[in-house]
């Protein structure tokens, strides 16, 4: 993933920035807290990168261009023809910079391309500021692998958890949604695998949690992100491997499931049904970054996870 057009001040993208972004979904007061971050930002300092999707999101480009502070914005589409006043403005001024990620053939943002701007965003900055992120949804997803952020919602305690911690954490509770309250825990011999839905918005989305332990009483925590589409084709792949053990012959080379937070792959080391199955979540991030999230689990115990994805998709009506 790479910026394939640009307009206005390029010697901005040397300057140290800062990537804002934002939920459409926020809670009240988050307009204080924005507020306040942005009072703190001065334009000899700072220069932020943002997009201009969510409304917070358009609310801090609008704010940054009044007050005059350097600016990269971020589109999650080909690059327009004709601008307002106020970025005409900016641009002439040299303190703003206009980057795509995106080639003429996207005329609209797409959920795609609106998930790689974020990531090539967070992949240019050296820090990340988040309005407000919904969980389980698009931002989330993004953000896994990320180090550097600060929420400026203290109201994500969920966010603020580290990967690892001192003992096994109790089942995250799934909040309220359009699913009820379906989840499922599968017990391994490598771990615990939870299975879960997460609404945003006005969508849905499937979470797979790897709860391993790891030594002294610390265990660590893996996370793979899937939409219904996304599901369904894990469903397929998983189904498939499962026969495949079943008769003897496992063989997942060239076994591949797309999705928006990476792409699946599976590997298995050989054992018969003690082999151990390594199904991986790798996502490029731009300049070389990566996210990868694997989860492992014995041979023997793939049909626990076929039946618990089985059950999710039964209950995830469309």
């Amino acid at each position: 993933m790479k910026i394939l057009s640009k307009l206005g001040n390029e010697t901005l993208m040397q300057r140290e920035k800062t990537a804002f972004l934002c939920s459409r979904k926020t809670p009240d007061g988050l307009e204080y807290l924005v507020g306040k971050w942005m009072l703190g930002l001065s334009q000899e300092r700072d220069c932020v990168m943002c997009g201009n999707q969510s409304p917070m999101e358009r609310a801090v480009f609008t704010t940054l261009l009044l007050r005059r502070i350097p600016t990269i914005l971020c589109l999650a589409e080909a690059m327009p023809s004709r601008w307002g006043d106020d970025v005409r403005t900016a641009l002439g001024d040299g303190r703003l910079l206009i980057v795509t990620h995106c080639d003429a053939s996207v005329h609209g943002v797409t959920a795609r391309s609106a998930f790689d701007r974020n990531v090539l965003m967070m992949s240019l900055a050296q820090k990340i500021v988040v309005g407000s992120c919904t969980k389980g949804g698009k931002l989330e997803r993004a953000l896994a692998g990320f180090d550097n952020v600060e929420y400026l919602d203290n109201g994500q305690p969920w966010l603020k958890r580290d990967e690892t911690a001192k003992s096994e954490p109790a089942k995250e509770k799934p909040e309220p949604n359009r699913l009820g309250r379906w989840s499922r825990a599968l017990r391994l011999k490598t771990g615990t695998i939870y299975l879960d839905f997460n609404d945003s918005g006005a969508e849905t989305y499937f979470k797979i949690t790897h709860s391993v332990g790891v030594a002294g009483g610390v265990y660590s925590m893996e996370k793979l992100f899937f939409d219904r589409k996304e599901l369904t084709g894990f469903l397929e792949a998983i189904r498939l491997l499962d026969g495949q053990v079943r008769s003897g012959k496992p063989d997942p080379q060239g076994l591949v499931v797309p999705s928006l937070s990476g792409d699946i792959t599976f590997d298995m080391d050989a054992g018969g049904s003690a082999s151990l199955l390594t199904v991986t979540q790798r996502k490029e991030y731009g300049g070389g970054k990566l996210r990868v999230q694997a989860v492992r689990l014995l041979a023997a115990e793939l049909p626990g996870l076929v039946n618990g994805v089985e059950e999710a998709l039964e209950e995830w009506k469309e």
